[in-house]
């Protein structure tokens, strides 16, 4: 599957199948994951449930546009990889 890219920055990766996570300028957005119903579940950085879609683009979506602090600010894991 492509990565979908919501917003400017924003990257979604399928780590495996029905789970997906997001990042923005390498700082964790969040996760989805399908549910047993086909629905998918949002949330956010601290794994706080941010809502249930009928589809995996509008859970995308929603929590892509949800507001986030300044990088390293209020728990905000920043990815970087170092070789």
């Amino acid at each position: 599957m492509p990565e979908h890219h919501s917003s400017p920055g924003t990257v979604w990766a399928r780590v495996e199948d029905g789970f997906h996570v997001g990042s923005r300028d390498g700082n964790f957005l969040g996760y989805i994951e399908r549910r047993t119903d086909g629905r998918y579940a949002a949330f956010d950085m601290r794994s706080a449930l941010i809502g249930t879609f009928a589809d995996l683009v509008s859970a995308m979506r929603t929590l892509s546009s949800a507001p986030t602090s300044a990088p390293g600010a209020d728990g905000i894991l920043t990815i970087r990889e170092t070789r």
